[in-house]
């Protein structure tokens, strides 16, 4: 039967009082076979013996009785490597400066020597071990194994890329880093320990000196020497090797399961890399562990809450304040600011790195590098502050007694309570509706206020702030400033992304839309009226891009969450209803679209609203539908609109100058040149005072101003009006939006009358694939298209191209759609 070890703290006393020589014997001898406990006490010598050098001498003393290799290697090769210099020692054995000696070509290398007989076992399979780990791992971040080999006394060796940099920490308050710069870093070393797990490799012991800085600024990782495989390939092995290892650890930048001999895990590598950005950003370890003897160590980092960064400089700042300005200086800022700079997210961030329950943490070394970008681009954090209620249960757990005799006292304080809370309550309920509206109320006028005031002359220095500027800030603020209000964020990217579309900046519209429906789901879930308005918001503004597809499936989600939550012929559903009539009309479905506006005409005039402006728009609608069967019925349901918009909106409305636009077209089709002309001008001049030159509305009108000019025999002056149609609409619409085929067919049309068929025929082409991609085969457009090709075909005597070109336009050429409608 196997005689129990001593406990540990017996262990450590006895050994303390032998010499470097007899420690390791009696340390073996005590321990038995208790791996960890070994592993546990010799950690405890390490921190206590490092200064005095008492590993250096117990590996000596153990390497006396065989193969003494001499003092010097200096100038002897080992392979193909010339022994320079020797750059350290540890436990294990020395590391030397070496380059090729074989003239092959030139290269400094570091060369890892074991001494001979130190713990050779072990060692043996340390060496194998650690040459298998670093020889898997090809990453610009880390050191690489580039060789390895016997000495002539039969010691292993390992060559590794020799990296001449400054440890981390060295290289950041020399150069007096910003805080920004040592972030960058830390993002840097993430990515490489994210491979390293990736590769299924847990680095264990990532303080500073094991991350070195080159002259370039490039971080490389050193000494995967203690790393642990998770593949089960090496399990075995792993585990034999690990219990072995004299120095399995730093203490002060150690994990709490590493502190307690618990699975090592990629959560342990986490937690080192939250301890070194404590260290970076603060200048200070967060825990202090000169002194303390292995009881005291685990205690502090297995139990202890740590102090966020900000907290420990505050305290210095208070009991050594040039110590804090020092720190400071070294990161280019006074004390106070980078207490401010620290608090907040970069003391959430390393707080969760740093969670004593491993689960608790980042989940990879890659979402804590995401935080830290986040941090770097001014964005929200998914870290948060840790929560009472965990560390209240951790509490419980370890003074159980103690909180039971609480209990008993707490039940009679919780049955008052009770009583006295639900007269609350009622109270409560009622004041809580005000209070939201009034919070929100106070949110917005806040944010506008800061809003408006960017165009205050002492903060902009005389520069214009144009609409676009400040709404592009809003945009960012509200995702910033009220990351934790999605509801009042919601509404306020909702009113922005209408005004985007409003502007004509359809794909900012999109964005921003499809932000705040996601907000209004998550607040309020999928069967919300909030939902459905914001789903048609966003399909309204998909249309207007031209996405027709990703349109009708937000459009069919809010009839959808319409037709559940209320009535059939409830007003609400009318523009929804229109918006079927438009994205029908841009399909080329007539009949389809003609049916759903007088669907929402009916509706409107149902609610006692047929004169209100959106009935008007969707008698404008129906009127652009109806434009190539029945002209004067059109013209009559325009000069409707156009009464109706001048009664309720006044004389310089938008929709008054779509109207005016619009009844011009009519006149023009109906062959009255002479009335059209003014309409044209009024409707123009009021487009390009209230939108500008790039809007699509003005573009539109613009359009038809050019095929007003063609009709009129103005030809020169239409070219040079359709030219810049063409240019702008791209840039407003994109390259693929349907509305440029139509306007390429137009100057197409102007330019087979010019005499220009070459020209006209690349028009046509370039319509047609834009269709190609945008729009159903047999869409009118198309045939409008092809038959325009056939035409400049024609003018070029090509008659065999000119019969294969029609005979694609004949099938639907009779639905009877006009490219000049409006």
């Amino acid at each position: 039967m196997t005689r129990p070890a001593p406990p540990l703290t017996t262990i450590l006393e006895q050994a303390r009082a032998l010499d470097a020589g007899a420690r390791l014997d009696y340390v073996r001898r005590a321990c038995g076979s208790d791996e960890t406990l070994l592993s546990r006490v010799l950690s405890a010598l390490d921190e206590r013996e490092h200064a005095s050098g008492f590993w250096d001498e117990m590996a000596e003393d153990n390497a006396r009785p065989t193969h003494v290799r001499p003092g010097s290697l200096e100038g002897q090769q080992l392979g193909r490597y010339r022994i320079l210099s020797k750059l350290g020692s540890g436990g294990m054995g020395d590391v030397y400066l070496a380059e090729r000696a074989d003239d092959e070509y030139q290269q400094r290398v570091a060369i890892k020597l074991v001494r001979s007989g130190v713990f050779s076992p072990q060692v043996q399979g340390r060496l194998r071990m650690e040459r298998q780990i670093l020889a898997s791992l090809q990453h610009p971040n880390i050191a690489r194994l580039l060789d390895g080999g016997r000495a002539p006394d039969g010691a292993p060796y390992l060559v590794m890329e020799y990296i001449d940099g400054e440890p981390i920490d060295v290289y950041c308050n020399r150069r007096r880093a910003s805080l920004a710069e040592r972030l960058r870093l830390v993002r840097t070393v993430c990515a490489a320990v994210q491979y390293a797990h990736q590769n299924l490799i847990v680095h264990r012991d990532l303080k500073p000196n094991n991350i070195l800085i080159t002259a370039d600024g490039t971080p490389k990782l050193l000494d995967f020497g203690i790393a642990k495989l998770l593949d089960t390939r090496f399990t075995a092995q792993t585990l034999a090797v690990t219990h072995f290892e004299y120095r399995v650890m730093t203490p002060a930048h150690a994990s709490p399961e590493q502190v307690r001999g618990d699975a090592v895990t990629t959560a342990s590598d986490i937690y080192v890399l939250g301890v070194l950005l404590f260290e970076l950003l603060c200048g200070q370890r967060p825990y202090q562990l000169e002194g303390a003897n292995l009881i005291e160590l685990e205690r502090l980092i297995c139990e202890q809450q740590a102090p966020t960064p900000s907290q420990l400089l505050t305290q210095t700042l208070a009991d050594a304040p040039e110590l804090a300005a020092d720190i400071a200086a070294c990161r280019g800022v006074a004390p106070q600011r980078l207490i401010r700079e620290l608090q907040g997210d970069l003391d959430n961030i390393v707080s969760m790195a740093m969670r004593k329950d491993p689960q608790r943490r980042y989940r990879s070394a890659e979402q804590l590098g995401a935080d830290i970008d986040r941090t770097l681009a001014g964005l929200p954090v998914s870290a948060t502050p840790d929560h009472w209620a965990y560390r209240a249960r951790k509490f419980v757990a370890r003074h159980r007694w103690g909180v039971g005799a609480a209990a008993s006292v707490a039940t009679m304080l919780i049955a008052f309570a009770v009583v006295t809370y639900l007269q609350a309550q009622r109270i409560a309920a009622e004041r809580d509706a005000a209070h939201v509206e009034r919070t929100r109320a106070e949110q917005v006028s806040s944010f506008l206020v800061e809003l408006f005031e960017l165009a205050d002359p002492s903060r902009t220095r005389g520069a214009q702030v144009t609409a676009r500027e400040l709404l592009d800030i809003g945009a960012r603020r509200v995702n910033v400033g009220l990351a934790q209000q999605p509801e009042t964020r919601a509404m306020l990217l909702g009113t922005i992304g209408r005004v985007y579309g409003g502007l004509g900046l359809y794909p900012d519209s999109v964005r921003l839309l499809e932000e705040a429906l996601a907000l209004k789901r998550r607040v309020h879930g999928e069967q919300h009226a909030e939902v459905a308005r914001a789903a048609g918001e966003l399909a309204q503004a998909l249309c207007a891009q031209g996405q027709l597809d990703a349109c009708e499936r937000e459009l069919r989600t809010a009839l959808q969450i319409q037709l559940e939550l209320s009535a059939e012929d409830d007003i609400q559903r009318a523009p929804l209803i229109a918006l079927e009539g438009d994205l029908a009309h841009l399909r080329g479905m007539h009949t389809e679209a003609a049916d759903r506006y007088e669907q929402a005409l009916s509706l409107y005039q149902r609610h006692g609203r047929a004169r209100s402006p959106e009935a008007a728009s969707v008698l404008s609608e129906l009127a652009s539908v109806l434009f190539a069967q029945d002209k004067t019925r059109a013209a009559t349901l325009y000069r409707t609109a156009l009464d109706i918009n001048r009664d309720t909106l006044g004389g310089d409305h938008p929709h008054i100058a779509m109207d005016l636009h619009n009844l011009a077209v009519v006149l023009q089709a109906q062959g009255d040149l002479q009335a059209a002309e003014p309409l044209y001008a009024q409707s123009a001049e009021l487009l390009q005072r209230l939108f500008g030159d790039a809007h699509p509305h003005t573009l539109d009108a613009m359009a038809n101003y050019g095929r007003f000019l063609h009709q009129r025999g103005d030809l020169a002056h239409a070219e040079r009006v359709l030219n810049t149609v063409v240019e702008n609409d791209r840039r407003a619409r994109g390259p693929d939006h349907p509305f440029i085929g139509h306007d390429l067919v137009t100057r197409g049309l102007l330019r087979l009358d010019m005499k220009r068929d070459v020209e006209a025929q690349a028009d046509f082409t370039a319509a047609l694939s834009i269709y190609a991609r945008a729009l159903p085969a047999d869409h009118p457009y198309v045939a409008s298209a092809l038959i325009g090709l056939g035409r400049a075909q024609l003018e070029q005597g090509r008659l065999a191209d000119v019969e294969a070109t029609l005979a694609r336009a004949a099938p639907h050429a009779d639905r009877g759609f006009s490219a000049s409608s409006p």
